[in-house]
């Protein structure tokens, strides 16, 4: 049998003693101690114990959770016909808490998306989606934040509609989303975003139509099993604000409440450590390019497995 953690009957007890037991400083946090490189190989005792905790996961819930929704799955008529790998439909668990229902749930939203969004998930290209990391647009963090979240830092202004198009900028996120959680210490801590929303008005406020705006905020929050920690906001601008009045309605309380609006960028600090965060922003990071982490997600056997592929009859 597991070892498990006792977490009590008393929900707020419970929620005191999680955020004892897990919380960390972000100003004494050090690199190969409490903070973690993005990609690694095996999940630290720590963390296991966190998913046992907050996600309720250990391995005889992960074998009946998985057994659940692949019956689910093959009785559903919009999922009688494709195969989900473990480790994808583990995202979905683990997201729901083992709320299998809630996670089958998820599940279709993603298959309707791709149903209704072809486009997206095809045609996928390592040259047009590299360019969100050399060009600094949007890039996932070589380190982890000291709590295990991964963190995708986003520079808008970086963004030049004219070299990625708005289609190629959705197929480089499904990307960066489905195969980032993958990793299941992506799965069990979720992400911090930083959104550096300093933009060219003229570049990007015909690109910020509801259309657009509705499918990130679906795609991202609805269909996709990401467990949205943080989103910090700096460098306000006019086509942040013209997003924020569309996509604010769509928001739930409990997310709105973990965007944090930042006057300066050095407040980022408060909330993480300083050798971890680009320069630009207050930190020591000089280089954070993960191209090399792009390539090895972008191989084809690893495609193949994107998000489900036909059932063998």
């Amino acid at each position: 049998m597991t070892n498990r953690i006792p977490v009590g009957d008393d929900s707020l007890s419970r929620k005191e003693r999680i955020k004892k037991m897990f919380i960390r400083d972000p100003e004494t946090a050090k690199i190969g101690e409490e903070i973690l490189p993005f990609e690694i190989d095996q999940l630290p005792e720590f963390f296991e114990k966190k998913a046992e905790v907050e996600l309720r996961d250990n391995p005889e819930r992960r074998l009946q959770g998985l057994r659940q929704i692949k019956e689910l799955a093959k009785n559903d008529k919009h999922t009688k016909h494709i195969e989900f790998d473990d480790d994808f439909l583990l995202q979905y668990l683990r997201a729901r808490k083992y709320n299998v229902a809630k996670a089958f749930s998820q599940v279709k939203a993603f298959v309707h998306l791709k149903k209704k969004n072809p486009q997206m998930f095809t045609d996928f290209s390592y040259d047009q989606t590299v360019k969100l990391i050399t060009k600094k647009v949007v890039t996932i963090l070589p380190w982890r934040c000291q709590d295990g979240c991964t963190i995708i830092l986003v520079e808008l202004d970086n963004w030049n509609p004219d070299e990625v198009s708005v289609e190629e900028l959705r197929r480089s996120l499904v990307i960066y989303f489905l195969q980032s959680l993958r990793e299941p210490m992506t799965q069990i801590n979720g992400f911090k975003i930083i959104l550096d929303v300093k933009s060219n008005p003229i570049r990007h406020l015909k690109h910020c139509t509801p259309h657009n705006i509705y499918l990130i905020y679906h795609g991202t929050q609805e269909c996709v099993a990401g467990r949205y920690k943080e989103c910090h906001i700096v460098n306000t601008s006019m086509t942040f604000k013209a997003a924020w009045i569309l996509i604010k309605p769509f928001l739930s309380e409990k997310l709105k409440k973990r965007i944090i609006f930042h006057n300066s960028k050095e407040t980022l600090l408060k909330h993480f450590p300083k050798s971890v965060l680009p320069v630009q922003y207050g930190g020591e990071l000089k280089s954070y390019d993960v191209s090399d982490w792009l390539k090895r997600a972008m191989a084809p056997e690893k495609l193949a497995l994107l998000g489900g592929r036909p059932r063998q009859t």
